[in-house]
């Protein structure tokens, strides 16, 4: 069937109107309703403010999912025992799982939300922080787009330092509670080293954790990065003490370590029992093995 240009393009004219009109009478509606604007969005990245912060020259300090969930495990925990305000959340399109697809995150209770960011505002005692915690990292391509915005976020509030938190991937397991710093500059790089952390040397930090610092030097803030290492133990509470140690020392953060040593200590011994349960499944199995080769020797 042939279509005459002039139809097709009055078609098109209708359809675009129809969709603007109808745009305009939800806009209204999607302005009042907060649980639909984050919602509403087309390769976007939007934060939406839940409540009003007052908050004096916070530290942003950031810990999301990757090696060992350290830095995940660490911005947690501040979360659990400081008790901060989620005041927050970052919407994007470029949040994906680890597997690359996009899709919703489903709770235990069956209901279910986007990936996002979770700020968290701490201001009963100085320094003032804004916790940023979340459930996915930006894809490769999205990587800067979401930094800069969490960083204009910040310093909407005169943030004048960024710390991430994260693992350093080690093989030896004589590097466990270890410490390795990336510094912006050497003042920080200098009290770090004296508080027992190694500078790092060589190689890359990759993800969020990386790029935000770079982005946060660029911009004239005082960054570093805190990363504990790690075998890759899933999460590795161990390695996320010792950042969360490093950095309580470094900005005197008030924090008590005393419930994680006692999360970390009651792990210990289920991972021990796991192994001597595996080890007594392993023997016994062994054991049948033998007993059904006497049966059947021919």
């Amino acid at each position: 069937m042939v279509h005459n240009s002039s139809c097709i393009k009055l078609s098109i004219r209708l359809r675009v109107g129809v969709t603007i009109k109808l745009f305009k009478q939800l806009y209204p509606r999607i302005a009042r309703d907060s649980s639909i604007w984050p919602v509403v969005m087309i390769n976007d990245t939007r934060i939406h403010e839940l409540s009003k912060a007052e908050l004096k020259e916070p530290v942003l300090i950031q810990g999301l999912p990757g090696l060992g969930y350290v830095g995940k495990v660490a911005v947690d925990y501040f979360i659990e025992k400081l008790k901060p305000k989620k005041f927050a959340e970052l919407y994007s399109s470029y949040l994906l799982f680890p597997d690359g697809n996009l899709g919703i995150n489903i709770s235990e209770d069956g209901t279910y939300s986007l990936p996002k960011y979770e700020f968290y505002s701490f201001g009963e005692k100085e320094p003032n922080a804004i916790f940023l915690t979340g459930d996915a990292q930006p894809s490769v391509t999205g990587q800067y787009e979401v930094a800069s915005i969490v960083l204009d976020f910040a310093q909407r509030f005169n943030s004048k330092m960024v710390l991430t938190m994260g693992g350093y991937g080690t093989r030896s397991g004589n590097d466990v509670g270890a410490v390795y710093a990336v510094v912006g500059d050497s003042v920080v790089g200098e009290r770090l080293k004296k508080m027992g952390a190694k500078l790092a040397k060589g190689g890359a930090v990759t993800g969020a954790a990386g790029v935000i610092l770079g982005i946060g030097r660029q911009r004239g803030l005082q960054c570093a990065g805190l990363l504990g290492a790690t075998t890759g133990v899933y999460p590795d509470l161990e390695a996320a003490r010792a950042v969360i140690q490093m950095l309580t020392g470094l900005v005197a953060m008030p924090v008590e370590l005393k419930d994680l040593d006692t999360e970390i200590e009651d792990m210990r011994k289920k991972m021990e029992k796991f192994r001597r349960t595996e080890l007594e499944e392993g023997k016994e199995g062994e054991e049948k093995t033998e007993e059904g080769k006497d049966r059947y020797i021919t």
